[in-house]
């Protein structure tokens, strides 16, 4: 074989190899599931301004999961599950006794959403808080 025959073969064979690596690339990263399920986002929520202290206000995150926000102080802001974690029936915020209340099974919280009584196997779920200024802002698990 010439020498100018082997750089022809060669000329020829790398774009097509280098074009099928890109293109088996790109398909196995289509097809692979991503590594990076529980991503979160940070969405804004609401202005300090908006909810008094021992105020409440009902929420979705991105999944369409209802919470509520409980203002707990100046610049103190929880978000916390509306679902019960025993048979997921929605838990109510009781401002004169100050705590959650499931109404199916008598399943009560506290604020943090901690089980003080009732069937309910662990506490509520809750959200990661991020006030800045007087943005309130959650982190919630981004729609895969």
């Amino acid at each position: 074989m010439k020498r100018r025959d082997l750089f022809k073969s060669l000329f020829a064979f790398v774009p097509l190899a280098t074009a099928f690596l890109g293109i088996t690339g790109m398909g196995l990263s289509f097809i692979s599931p991503s590594k990076d399920k529980d991503k979160k986002r940070r969405i804004f929520a609401m202005s300090l301004n908006d909810l008094g202290v021992n105020e409440t206000r009902k929420f979705k995150d991105l999944r369409g999961k209802d919470l509520i926000l409980l203002r707990s102080g100046e610049k103190e802001v929880k978000a916390i599950s509306t679902v019960c974690t025993h048979l997921g029936c929605a838990v109510h915020w009781q401002k004169d006794k100050k705590q959650f209340y499931c109404p199916c099974h008598a399943g009560v919280f506290d604020p943090n959403g901690k089980v003080v009584s009732g069937p309910p196997p662990r506490d509520l779920d809750s959200y990661t808080i991020d006030i800045e200024g007087d943005n309130v802002y959650i982190f919630s698990k981004d729609i895969v």
